[in-house]
């Protein structure tokens, strides 16, 4: 059950870093924003270390692992969620990336051998059913079917990530530690290609509240790796990877009261909400 709870608060907390990027857009550009970003989660996550244990299992060869998916996300997997909006446009691109946890039940059947039970599966296919049902917004096809494999390929790469941080916390019980080297070495690999894209430029254009939006959604992207390193360190891949993927069903709340969004109430939404509820049911069935 600790698993579930962790992997719930994981989500929000991404949904929550989501909205403040939005507001912070009106004061930073998007690649300033998300490196700042990255940056206060990797410092937070050091800082945090003092508090928890770990530390002395740094050096550890294990560890490379957590090198290996700080690298995939959100280092390749960004690109190719770029590549697949550009292409496809965001509506189909985020409902073929929200299939990650379909692609990491998969890989944790064959790679960490796990054999999750029925109402497990049932449960996390309807998640995945409401967050692709809650992302739509319909649109005519105007993209080649060859376009499709970039978002599949970053779902893919978000469901290796989430074997790899499972598989990495099975070998160095420290998932605090694991985060703060996953996380920095995403703001490593993005720092370089920002400095490298004259990102100073577009420093100088920065507003105080953009840094004041930007920093608060990395404080928020902090909370959501603690969360999600915790909950991996407590459950299988097959749990937590559906909960940890499904922060677009928390959006629209989040969105009507920070961004005053109108949010209108439809048959989808209710529909999309209703599976995600299902489907957390389904899986917290057995630890109930």
């Amino acid at each position: 059950m600790l698993a579930i709870v962790l992997g719930l608060l994981s989500s929000f907390s991404f949904a929550m870093a989501h909205i403040l990027v939005n507001r912070g857009l009106s004061g930073m550009d998007y690649f300033t924003g998300v490196t700042l970003n990255v940056i206060v989660n990797t410092l937070l996550l050091w800082v945090s270390l003092v508090f928890f244990p770990g530390l002395s299992e740094i050096w550890q060869p294990a560890n490379l692992i957590f090198v290996a998916s700080g690298l995939l996300v959100p280092g390749f997997a960004r690109f190719f969620i770029y590549k697949g909006i550009a292409r496809l446009g965001a509506s189909v691109s985020s409902c073929l990336i929200s299939s990650a946890p379909v692609f990491a039940i998969l890989s944790a059947f064959f790679f960490l051998k796990e054999r999750p039970a029925p109402t497990t599966l049932a449960g996390a296919l309807g998640i995945v059913a409401g967050i692709i049902c809650l992302s739509w917004r319909g649109q005519t096809k105007t993209w080649r079917t060859r376009d499709l494999a970039f978002p599949l390929i970053a779902a893919f790469f978000f469901a290796i990530r989430d074997n790899l941080v499972r598989f990495g916390l099975l070998v160095v019980r420290a998932p605090i530690l694991g985060a703060a080297i996953a996380a920095t070495t995403s703001a490593f690999t993005l720092g370089i290609f920002y400095v490298a894209t004259s990102g100073h430029a577009r420093l100088g254009q920065a507003t105080a509240q953009g840094w004041l939006w930007f920093s608060a959604s990395g404080f928020f992207h902090y909370l959501a790796y603690v969360f999600m390193y915790l909950a991996y360190n407590a459950g299988e891949v097959a749990i937590v990877s559906p909960l940890v993927n499904g922060s677009a069903i928390f959006v629209p709340a989040l969105a009507y009261v920070l961004l005053r969004d109108i949010e209108r109430i439809t048959v989808r939404k209710v529909v999309a909400t209703l599976l995600v509820v299902a489907g957390v049911f389904l899986i917290s069935w057995e630890k109930l």
